[in-house]
C-alpha cells in the first residue's frame, strides 16, 4: 500500500493541490485473472545460435541470426537479447532438455546429441 497525493484542477486551469493522502492498494489494481490469458507475442524471428551470459543478478540470451549481412564493411548480426531470473532460466533450460528427449525419442527430429555432444540412437517403434 503506498499514498499518493490527490491534485484536483480548478475551473480557471490553475492547479490546486489538497494535502490530503489517499490510500492506493497496488495490488488490487495489478491482480489479475489468467483463465482469460492470452499472449500477444510481439516479434518473431528465426535463431540458429544463442550465446549466454550470466551476471550476479540474472541471465541474458542472445538469440542470433547467423551468418549475418555485410553492411558499411562490417557484418552486422540481428538479434534479439532477452533478460531473465536464475529461476526463469533454469526452468526454461530443464523444460527444453524434456522437450527435446520426448520429442526426439517419439521421432520427432532427425538429430540429437545429448550434453557429451554424442549423437543419441533414435528409439522408433516398429
Amino acid at each position: 500500500m503506498i499514498m499518493a497525493t490527490k491534485v484536483d484542477l480548478s475551473v480557471n486551469n490553475n492547479v490546486k493541490e489538497t494535502r490530503k493522502s489517499v490510500p492506493v492498494d497496488l495490488a488490487k489494481i495489478y491482480a489479475m485473472n489468467f483463465e482469460n490469458a492470452e499472449p500477444n507475442i510481439r516479434a518473431t524471428g528465426y535463431s540458429n545460435l544463442a550465446y549466454i551470459q550470466v551476471s550476479q543478478r540474472d541471465v541474458y540470451i542472445d538469440f542470433l541470426e547467423m551468418p549475418g549481412m555485410k553492411k558499411d564493411n562490417k557484418v552486422q548480426i540481428d538479434g534479439v537479447r532477452i533478460y531473465m531470473s536464475f529461476a526463469a532460466a533454469q526452468k526454461l533450460s530443464e523444460t527444453l532438455g524434456g522437450i527435446l528427449e520426448k520429442v526426439y525419442y517419439a521421432g520427432g527430429m532427425e538429430e540429437y546429441k545429448n550434453a557429451n555432444n554424442k549423437p543419441k540412437k533414435q528409439n522408433i517403434k516398429k
